[in-house]
């Protein structure tokens, strides 16, 4: 009988040391995208291109850190950090959608979904408010709460991809903060 046990129990390790061979080989790492920059009450900086309206809308900006290309279609952004997966990018556009490493994206929070794959179903707050980034699987890729912003002041990280963040009176929406 301790014979059978052992068998067992060596077959047993040498099942768990595969399947965690194979978790590490196979698992999908987190993607290192960062919340940059964002701007609320925004009337003056950096009218969306794709509007023949000229509006200046709210934007965030994401900065891929990483050293691959990621695309952010099929992930979310959400006010409440309570429902995670509120508003999800589309994934027909993977030409639009794609951060190359070290690039930036801005998304519009402009409420009006149909403008594009790059607009939210939502406006930010400037009175303050959370900003949840999520995986295609719900998971956290970055997160803040903002207090009231300023108008034409944008809030982000003193450095892209940095722990510290300051406002910016010359916003620096697609490009590195200074």
């Amino acid at each position: 009988m301790t014979t059978s046990l052992n068998k067992f129990g060596f077959l047993g390790l040498g099942l768990l040391m595969a399947a965690g061979i194979a978790f590490f080989f196979l698992r999908k790492e987190q993607p290192r995208l960062y919340i940059n920059e964002f701007m609320t009450n925004n009337s003056s900086c950096c009218s969306e291109a794709m509007t023949k309206e000229n509006a200046f809308e709210d934007w965030i900006e994401i900065y891929n850190a990483g050293s691959v290309s990621v695309d952010i279609g099929g992930m979310y952004f959400s006010q409440d950090s309570l429902r995670p997966l509120a508003y999800r990018i589309p994934v027909k556009s993977p030409e639009i959608t794609s951060i190359q490493p070290g690039g930036f994206l801005l998304i519009w929070a402009d409420g009006n979904p149909d403008r594009g794959v790059l607009h939210l179903g939502f406006k930010l707050d400037q009175d303050g408010e959370f900003i949840g980034f999520y995986d295609t699987h719900g998971r956290t890729i970055d997160r803040l709460t903002f207090g009231k912003q300023n108008e034409n002041i944008s809030f982000g990280r003193s450095s892209d991809s940095g722990a510290s963040w300051k406002e910016f009176l010359t916003p620096t929406p697609g490009t590195t903060n200074r």
